[in-house]
């Protein structure tokens, strides 16, 4: 009898343990999450097609091609109801050469078991993507993780089994934010010193034609543990479907400003929470999870500051902004 009580509780308790372990795939839809998706453009023989996004140049393209357009699908824009529009143009002599750009906010949670603050890593990154070549910027903007964090994104083109690895960073404090100490722009006084600067530009070799952004972030931690801002598959999201980093691009569909001098800042430009605060806490994230509507993004909830020159808060130490730290060229 004691023996076959063994076995069972032996059972009982593999079977527990194992349970655990157990990886369960979360429910959200990626899909909905990522930044861009892609627009096949049919240019005729002899023109050039003008790819503009809220009336702005996004692409040009004078041959037919794949190019990413910021994934608006979830968002209702009644200033703009056609935001993606292209026009043919005679392209004599070949003058128009073929070219996209676009900016992107990126922002990292440092742990799987994070709070989701968003803040641990941010950056704002512009690329130029060319038919034979990507340009990509970095400018550093806010630091809230004491850990040492490594870099660097995958080009998703060729074979995206075996993507081409390249390390923005070894160790980001280092490299981006020039070794400065603590918090940086998540807590306490603003630091203006990475304003309109960028730490780290590479002119990199494409395999492909097309004109698109097609690249997974990701950060190193802990001796190694990879973190996926949002890619085309699910090991970027936790058991719970929450991303452990966000891309933001285009969430205004006009030009917002970042100072009272009326510095132009950007259509990606989004206010981040600052230490300790859910970013649940200033914005409907919920929501944003099931549909994908960066519209939510906008507009903080009922109190919280938009950052509009002082940009004092209205509720103490639950929303940070540094003025002039945003993509303004």
């Amino acid at each position: 009898m004691r023996k076959i009580l063994f076995i069972l509780c032996g059972m009982l308790l593999f079977l527990s343990c194992h349970d655990k372990s157990v990886y369960k795939e979360p429910d959200t839809d990626v899909e909905l999450l990522k930044p861009y998706k892609d627009l096949e453009v049919i240019v005729p023989e002899g023109y050039a097609s003008i790819v503009k996004l809220y009336g702005d140049t996004l692409a040009i393209c004078p041959y037919t091609t794949t190019i990413s357009i910021p994934n608006l699908a979830s968002v209702s824009r009644a200033s703009f109801p056609d935001a993606i529009t292209i026009e043919n143009v005679r392209n004599e002599n070949n003058f128009y050469k073929g070219e996209l750009r676009t900016w992107q906010v990126v922002a990292f949670e440092d742990s799987r078991n994070g709070d989701y603050d968003y803040n641990d890593l941010i950056i704002h990154v512009k690329w130029i993507i060319q038919k034979d070549s990507y340009t990509v910027s970095v400018q550093p903007i806010a630091l809230g993780s004491t850990k040492t964090i490594k870099l660097g994104f995958e080009k998703m083109e060729g074979n995206i089994n075996n993507p081409n690895e390249v390390i923005v960073a070894e160790d980001c404090r280092g490299k981006l934010f020039g070794g400065k100490e603590g918090f940086i722009n998540t807590y306490g006084e603003k630091d203006l010193s990475n304003m309109n600067k960028f730490k780290y530009t590479e002119n990199l070799k494409k395999q492909s034609d097309d004109l698109r952004c097609a690249v997974n972030w990701f950060i190193e931690v802990d001796g190694g543990v990879r973190l996926y801002a949002i890619t085309n598959n699910k090991k970027c999201l936790d058991q719970n479907g929450i991303p452990y980093g966000l891309i933001f691009t285009s969430i205004h569909d006009v030009f917002k400003y970042c100072n009272k001098n009326g510095d132009k800042c950007g259509l990606d430009w989004v206010l981040y929470p600052q230490e300790r605060v859910s970013i649940r806490d200033v914005y409907d994230f919920d929501e944003y999870i099931k549909t994908g509507d960066i519209s939510i993004f906008r507009t903080p909830k009922n109190g919280y500051f938009d950052a509009i020159g002082d940009g004092e808060p209205l509720k103490e130490g639950l929303l940070y902004c540094p003025n002039s730290l945003y993509n303004i060229e």
